[in-house]
C-alpha cells in the first residue's frame, strides 16, 4: 500500500567542491538543520510560435538550457554557519585556537586567477520520499536576521547545475549525523556604531548578495559555469527611540550625512558550549552609510528604522577591497 511522505523527515548536507561542478565522492558533510528546503528545477522551453495559417499563437516547446536552484532557512548554528558565509565571501578561514574553542576569521575572497569565485558545494537535500543532488551550488544571497525576542536565522538561496534524483542516499551523503550544537538566541547580540554600543536595539537584518547567474556556452544544456558576481551587502536595524539625540536622525545625524561609521553585529551563544567558551557569530563591516533613517509609532514607544550600505574598505580586506568580514568561534578545529 502506498503512504505519503512525511517532511519531518527531510534533511540536508553539504559538502565542499574540489573540482566545481563535480560531488566528490567523499569529504567532510555538514549536516545543517533546515525548514521551509525548496528544490527548483529551472528548465527552460523554446516556443515555436512560427506561423501556420491559422489563428493560433502556440505550435510546439522545445527543452532548451537549464539550471536549478536551492532555497532554505535554518537557524543560526555556530557549526555550520560558515558554509554559507564561505559561500558568500570566499576567502580563505583563518584558524585561531583558544582554551577550548576557534575562531574562524573569513574575509572576502580577491583573486584574479579564480575570478574570485567563492568555494562552491553540492547539495543533497532528503524530502522524506527522495534525495536530491544538485552539484555546482553557487550562492546567490543569504539574508542572516537576529532580534531580542527571536533566535537567529539565515535564508539562503543557491544556483546550482540540475539535480540528479535517487531513491537511496548517494556518497558520501550516506551517514547522516547531526551534531549537538544549539541554535543561538540573539537577544544576546551586541551592535557597535562608531565604537560605541548601541543597547536599544530590537531587531536587524544583514543582506550579503552575489548576483550568481548561470553562463550558458554551446554543446551543452547545463551551465559552463554558475558564476558569483561583486558583492553587496546591506541590511537594516530597528530600535528603540531612548534619547532624543538620536544619532541618525536629529542635527546632521549619520543617515543625513555623509558619514561612513564602523559598525560591528556580534550574536553570542549565552550558554557554554565549549568549556566556558561561548559560541558567537560577528560581522565587521568598517565604513557603513546608514540611510533612509525613519520614526514609527505602531507601537505604545517610538521606533526607528534605519537602513544601511556598506562600503568597500581595506581594513575589513585580505587584499584590495571588501566591505565586510565575518568571524565565527566555534569547536572545529578545522578551517572550512
Amino acid at each position: 500500500m502506498a503512504n505519503a511522505y512525511m517532511t519531518a523527515s527531510s534533511y540536508l548536507g553539504f559538502v565542499a567542491e574540489v573540482t566545481r561542478g563535480t560531488t566528490p565522492g567523499s569529504g567532510t558533510v555538514f549536516w545543517v538543520p533546515v525548514a521551509t528546503p525548496q528544490v527548483t528545477p529551472n528548465q527552460m522551453f523554446l516556443r515555436d510560435e512560427a506561423f501556420r495559417g491559422s489563428p493560433a499563437k502556440l505550435y510546439n516547446e522545445v527543452a532548451g538550457v537549464r539550471h536549478d536552484e536551492y532555497s532554505l532557512k535554518t537557524y543560526l548554528y555556530a557549526d555550520t554557519f560558515p558554509v554559507f558565509v564561505k559561500g558568500a565571501l570566499g576567502g580563505t578561514d583563518t584558524v585561531t585556537p583558544t582554551t577550548a574553542s576557534y575562531s574562524h576569521s573569513i574575509p572576502l575572497l580577491n583573486s584574479a586567477s579564480t575570478g574570485s569565485q567563492p568555494l562552491s558545494y553540492s547539495i543533497c537535500d532528503f524530502d522524506g520520499a527522495n534525495w536530491f543532488t544538485l552539484a555546482g551550488g553557487q550562492l546567490d544571497e543569504m539574508t542572516v536576521t537576529f532580534g531580542a525576542e527571536v533566535a537567529g536565522e539565515v535564508e539562503a538561496k543557491y544556483v546550482t547545475n540540475p539535480y540528479t534524483s535517487a531513491t537511496a542516499a548517494p556518497a558520501p551523503f550516506t551517514s547522516l549525523s547531526y551534531t549537538s550544537e544549539q541554535l543561538i538566541p540573539t537577544w544576546n547580540t551586541t551592535v557597535t556604531v562608531g565604537g560605541s554600543s548601541l543597547t536599544y536595539i530590537s531587531s536587524g537584518e544583514i543582506k550579503i548578495a552575489r548576483g550568481t547567474k548561470p553562463i550558458f556556452t554551446g554543446g551543452s544544456q547545463t551551465a559552463l559555469q554558475n558564476f558569483a558576481g561583486p558583492i553587496d551587502v546591506t541590511g537594516k536595524l530597528t530600535g528603540v527611540v531612548y534619547s532624543n539625540a538620536d544619532p541618525f536622525t536629529t542635527g546632521t545625524g549619520y543617515a543625513l550625512s555623509t558619514s561612513p561609521q564602523a559598525l560591528v553585529i556580534t550574536m553570542t551563544d549565552p550558554a557554554d558550549i565549549h568549556t566556558s567558551i561561548h559560541d558567537s557569530i560577528a560581522f565587521q563591516m568598517t565604513d557603513v552609510q546608514f540611510q533612509m533613517s525613519k520614526r514609527t509609532r505602531g507601537k505604545e514607544y517610538t521606533e526607528f528604522e534605519v537602513e544601511f550600505h556598506a562600503e568597500a574598505n581595506t581594513t575589513d580586506a585580505a587584499s584590495g577591497y571588501a566591505p565586510i568580514k565575518a568571524t565565527i568561534v566555534n569547536g572545529i578545529s578545522a578551517a572550512f
